[in-house]
Protein backbone atom coordinates (compact mmCIF):
# COMPACT_ATOMS: atom_id res chain seq x y z
CA UNK A 1 0.00 0.00 0.00
CA UNK A 2 1.20 3.60 -0.16
CA UNK A 3 0.74 6.40 2.69
CA UNK A 4 0.35 9.90 1.47
CA UNK A 5 3.18 11.61 4.68
CA UNK A 6 1.45 15.05 4.28
CA UNK A 7 -2.10 14.66 5.78
CA UNK A 8 -4.92 15.20 4.12
CA UNK A 9 -8.39 14.32 3.49
CA UNK A 10 -9.27 11.34 1.66
CA UNK A 11 -11.95 8.71 1.04
CA UNK A 12 -11.70 5.45 0.58
CA UNK A 13 -13.31 5.38 -2.57
CA UNK A 14 -15.79 7.23 -5.13
CA UNK A 15 -18.52 9.27 -3.44
CA UNK A 16 -21.58 11.91 -4.56
CA UNK A 17 -23.04 14.25 -3.17
CA UNK A 18 -26.56 13.10 -1.66
CA UNK A 19 -28.57 15.85 -3.97
CA UNK A 20 -26.31 14.52 -6.54
CA UNK A 21 -27.13 11.30 -6.08
CA UNK A 22 -30.79 11.93 -6.27
CA UNK A 23 -30.23 13.55 -9.78
CA UNK A 24 -28.46 10.66 -10.39
CA UNK A 25 -31.49 8.16 -9.87
CA UNK A 26 -33.92 10.28 -11.32
CA UNK A 27 -31.62 10.37 -14.43
CA UNK A 28 -31.50 6.57 -13.88
CA UNK A 29 -35.30 6.08 -13.53
CA UNK A 30 -36.58 8.42 -16.16
CA UNK A 31 -34.28 6.44 -18.50
CA UNK A 32 -35.40 3.45 -17.80
CA UNK A 33 -39.21 4.74 -18.50
CA UNK A 34 -38.16 6.06 -21.56
CA UNK A 35 -36.52 3.07 -23.04
CA UNK A 36 -39.45 1.01 -21.82
CA UNK A 37 -41.95 3.09 -23.76
CA UNK A 38 -39.36 3.53 -26.80
CA UNK A 39 -39.64 -0.31 -26.90
CA UNK A 40 -43.06 -0.94 -26.80
CA UNK A 41 -43.79 1.44 -29.30
CA UNK A 42 -41.15 0.18 -31.45
CA UNK A 43 -42.73 -3.55 -31.35
CA UNK A 44 -46.25 -2.09 -31.81
CA UNK A 45 -44.82 -0.05 -34.61
CA UNK A 46 -43.38 -3.20 -36.08
CA UNK A 47 -46.66 -5.32 -35.81
CA UNK A 48 -48.85 -2.51 -37.69
CA UNK A 49 -46.08 -2.14 -40.55
CA UNK A 50 -45.12 -5.80 -41.17
CA UNK A 51 -48.41 -6.66 -42.84
CA UNK A 52 -48.29 -4.01 -44.97
CA UNK A 53 -45.13 -6.08 -46.66
CA UNK A 54 -46.79 -9.28 -46.25
CA UNK A 55 -49.35 -10.66 -48.88
CA UNK A 56 -52.64 -11.06 -48.30
CA UNK A 57 -52.57 -8.98 -45.22
CA UNK A 58 -52.75 -4.80 -45.34
CA UNK A 59 -53.50 -2.37 -42.65
CA UNK A 60 -55.99 0.24 -41.82
CA UNK A 61 -55.42 3.37 -39.86
CA UNK A 62 -58.62 4.64 -38.02
CA UNK A 63 -59.45 8.68 -38.30
CA UNK A 64 -62.89 8.80 -36.75
CA UNK A 65 -64.78 7.55 -34.11
CA UNK A 66 -67.06 5.75 -35.68
CA UNK A 67 -65.99 2.49 -34.36
CA UNK A 68 -65.83 3.15 -30.82
CA UNK A 69 -65.44 2.09 -28.18
CA UNK A 70 -64.30 -1.02 -30.06
CA UNK A 71 -61.46 0.89 -32.43
CA UNK A 72 -60.33 4.55 -31.14
CA UNK A 73 -58.47 6.72 -33.47
CA UNK A 74 -55.00 5.95 -34.03
CA UNK A 75 -55.87 2.44 -33.84
CA UNK A 76 -54.17 0.51 -36.53
CA UNK A 77 -56.39 -2.56 -38.06
CA UNK A 78 -54.30 -5.70 -39.52
CA UNK A 79 -56.79 -7.27 -42.07
CA UNK A 80 -56.00 -9.99 -44.20
CA UNK A 81 -57.61 -10.02 -47.52
CA UNK A 82 -61.50 -11.04 -48.66
CA UNK A 83 -63.62 -11.81 -51.52
CA UNK A 84 -66.33 -10.50 -49.37
CA UNK A 85 -68.33 -14.25 -49.47
CA UNK A 86 -69.48 -15.89 -46.61
CA UNK A 87 -69.00 -13.44 -43.83
CA UNK A 88 -70.82 -12.92 -40.94
CA UNK A 89 -73.11 -10.83 -38.75
CA UNK A 90 -70.94 -9.19 -36.34
CA UNK A 91 -67.30 -9.42 -38.24
CA UNK A 92 -65.55 -6.31 -38.82
CA UNK A 93 -64.45 -5.25 -42.32
CA UNK A 94 -62.35 -3.27 -44.21
CA UNK A 95 -64.57 -1.77 -47.40
CA UNK A 96 -64.67 1.36 -50.29
CA UNK A 97 -66.23 4.71 -48.71
CA UNK A 98 -68.93 6.05 -50.56
CA UNK A 99 -66.50 8.84 -51.96
CA UNK A 100 -64.64 5.44 -53.57
CA UNK A 101 -61.23 6.77 -52.47
CA UNK A 102 -61.14 5.79 -49.44
CA UNK A 103 -61.44 2.55 -46.63
CA UNK A 104 -64.42 2.46 -44.31
CA UNK A 105 -64.08 0.18 -41.15
CA UNK A 106 -67.51 -1.18 -39.69
CA UNK A 107 -68.90 -4.15 -38.69
CA UNK A 108 -71.60 -6.12 -40.19
CA UNK A 109 -74.64 -6.66 -38.72
CA UNK A 110 -77.12 -8.26 -40.64
CA UNK A 111 -77.39 -9.42 -44.52
CA UNK A 112 -80.44 -8.58 -46.97
CA UNK A 113 -81.64 -11.20 -49.38
CA UNK A 114 -79.71 -10.48 -52.23
CA UNK A 115 -76.78 -11.30 -50.28
CA UNK A 116 -75.89 -7.88 -49.29
CA UNK A 117 -74.08 -6.65 -46.34
CA UNK A 118 -75.46 -4.24 -44.03
CA UNK A 119 -72.91 -2.44 -41.61
CA UNK A 120 -72.66 0.13 -39.12
CA UNK A 121 -69.97 1.80 -37.05
CA UNK A 122 -70.06 0.89 -33.14
CA UNK A 123 -70.17 4.23 -32.22
CA UNK A 124 -72.88 5.75 -34.57
CA UNK A 125 -75.80 3.34 -33.57
CA UNK A 126 -77.48 3.56 -36.97
CA UNK A 127 -77.00 1.47 -39.66
CA UNK A 128 -74.76 2.73 -42.99
CA UNK A 129 -76.28 3.60 -46.33
CA UNK A 130 -76.67 1.26 -48.90
CA UNK A 131 -76.34 -2.39 -48.28
CA UNK A 132 -72.50 -3.65 -49.32
CA UNK A 133 -72.43 -5.72 -52.35
CA UNK A 134 -68.72 -8.53 -51.54
CA UNK A 135 -67.20 -7.01 -54.29
CA UNK A 136 -66.76 -3.46 -52.09
CA UNK A 137 -65.21 -5.57 -49.54
CA UNK A 138 -61.56 -5.76 -49.20
CA UNK A 139 -60.59 -7.79 -46.33
CA UNK A 140 -61.64 -8.88 -42.77
CA UNK A 141 -60.26 -7.85 -39.55
CA UNK A 142 -57.81 -9.79 -37.80
CA UNK A 143 -56.58 -8.24 -35.04
CA UNK A 144 -55.92 -4.55 -34.23
CA UNK A 145 -52.40 -2.56 -32.90
CA UNK A 146 -53.63 0.04 -30.41
CA UNK A 147 -52.20 4.34 -30.86
CA UNK A 148 -49.15 3.78 -33.38
CA UNK A 149 -51.55 5.19 -36.16
CA UNK A 150 -51.98 8.36 -34.43
CA UNK A 151 -49.04 10.53 -36.42
CA UNK A 152 -50.21 9.14 -39.47
CA UNK A 153 -53.69 10.84 -38.41
CA UNK A 154 -51.97 14.05 -37.23
CA UNK A 155 -50.10 14.46 -40.73
CA UNK A 156 -53.58 13.59 -42.76
CA UNK A 157 -55.36 15.77 -40.60
CA UNK A 158 -52.98 18.42 -40.88
CA UNK A 159 -52.44 18.75 -36.84
CA UNK A 160 -49.23 20.03 -37.27
CA UNK A 161 -48.62 21.13 -33.37
CA UNK A 162 -49.16 17.58 -32.84
CA UNK A 163 -46.95 16.17 -35.15
CA UNK A 164 -44.46 18.50 -33.47
CA UNK A 165 -45.22 17.57 -29.77
CA UNK A 166 -44.82 13.69 -30.69
CA UNK A 167 -41.58 14.34 -32.64
CA UNK A 168 -40.22 16.42 -29.42
CA UNK A 169 -41.35 13.76 -26.82
CA UNK A 170 -39.84 10.78 -29.02
CA UNK A 171 -36.20 12.93 -29.08
CA UNK A 172 -36.42 13.19 -25.51
CA UNK A 173 -37.20 9.96 -24.96
CA UNK A 174 -34.09 8.94 -26.90
CA UNK A 175 -32.15 11.18 -25.06
CA UNK A 176 -32.98 10.11 -21.66
CA UNK A 177 -32.62 6.35 -22.64
CA UNK A 178 -28.77 6.59 -22.38
CA UNK A 179 -29.41 7.10 -18.68
CA UNK A 180 -30.89 3.72 -18.20
CA UNK A 181 -27.55 1.83 -18.78
CA UNK A 182 -24.64 4.56 -18.08
CA UNK A 183 -23.09 3.48 -15.15
CA UNK A 184 -22.21 6.85 -13.64
CA UNK A 185 -26.33 6.94 -12.91
CA UNK A 186 -26.42 4.03 -11.63
CA UNK A 187 -26.33 4.34 -7.68
CA UNK A 188 -26.17 0.63 -6.75
CA UNK A 189 -23.34 -0.15 -8.66
CA UNK A 190 -21.25 2.80 -7.37
CA UNK A 191 -22.52 2.13 -3.68
CA UNK A 192 -21.22 -1.43 -4.16
CA UNK A 193 -17.64 -0.20 -5.00
CA UNK A 194 -18.25 -1.85 -8.61
CA UNK A 195 -17.32 1.03 -10.43
CA UNK A 196 -14.78 2.98 -10.23
CA UNK A 197 -13.84 6.46 -11.95
CA UNK A 198 -10.97 6.55 -13.82
CA UNK A 199 -7.58 7.23 -11.81
CA UNK A 200 -6.57 10.83 -11.68
CA UNK A 201 -2.90 11.35 -13.46
CA UNK A 202 -2.12 11.77 -9.75
CA UNK A 203 -3.71 9.35 -7.86
CA UNK A 204 -2.21 6.27 -6.35
CA UNK A 205 -4.17 3.47 -4.86
CA UNK A 206 -4.73 -0.39 -4.92
CA UNK A 207 -7.77 -2.62 -5.04
CA UNK A 208 -9.09 -1.31 -1.23
CA UNK A 209 -8.38 1.93 -1.34
CA UNK A 210 -7.52 5.62 -3.45
CA UNK A 211 -5.38 7.40 -2.20
CA UNK A 212 -4.62 11.13 -4.02
CA UNK A 213 -1.61 12.75 -4.63
CA UNK A 214 -0.34 15.45 -5.88
CA UNK A 215 2.97 16.59 -8.02
CA UNK A 216 5.87 17.05 -5.07
CA UNK A 217 3.72 15.12 -2.41
CA UNK A 218 6.02 12.67 -0.32
CA UNK A 219 5.10 9.12 -0.84
CA UNK A 220 6.24 5.88 1.88
CA UNK A 221 5.93 2.54 0.50
CA UNK A 222 5.61 -0.05 2.96
CA UNK A 223 6.70 -3.57 1.45
CA UNK A 224 8.35 -6.75 2.33
CA UNK A 225 11.44 -5.20 2.69
CA UNK A 226 11.62 -1.97 1.20
CA UNK A 227 10.59 1.60 3.37
CA UNK A 228 11.68 4.94 1.35
CA UNK A 229 10.61 8.03 0.44
CA UNK A 230 9.55 8.42 -3.00
CA UNK A 231 8.71 11.56 -4.71
CA UNK A 232 5.98 12.15 -7.27
CA UNK A 233 6.94 13.05 -10.93
CA UNK A 234 5.25 16.23 -12.07
CA UNK A 235 5.43 15.08 -15.48
CA UNK A 236 2.98 12.49 -15.36
CA UNK A 237 2.27 11.25 -11.96
CA UNK A 238 4.91 8.76 -12.38
CA UNK A 239 6.96 7.49 -8.87
CA UNK A 240 10.55 7.35 -9.73
CA UNK A 241 12.86 4.85 -8.31
CA UNK A 242 9.88 3.56 -6.36
CA UNK A 243 9.99 -0.47 -6.26
CA UNK A 244 7.01 -1.97 -6.06
CA UNK A 245 7.04 -6.17 -6.09
CA UNK A 246 3.94 -6.83 -4.72
CA UNK A 247 2.56 -4.42 -7.11
CA UNK A 248 0.26 -1.99 -4.48
CA UNK A 249 0.94 0.65 -6.41
CA UNK A 250 -0.96 2.03 -9.60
Amino acid sequence: MAVITKPRDRLPGPSKDPKSTRADQALLYSGLVAFTALLVLGMLSVMAVLPMIVPGYMAASITSESMTPTLSVGDVVIASDHDGTGIVPGTVIVYDGPRGHDLVTHRVVSTTAEGLYVTRGDGTGFDDGAPLAAASIHSKAQWIVPFVGLPRVWVAQRQWALVFLDFAVTALALWLSQFAFDPRYDPWTESAGRYQRPLHPYQVGNLDSCLFAEPGDELQHLGMSVGAHRRIDPLGGQVRGLDDPLGYLR
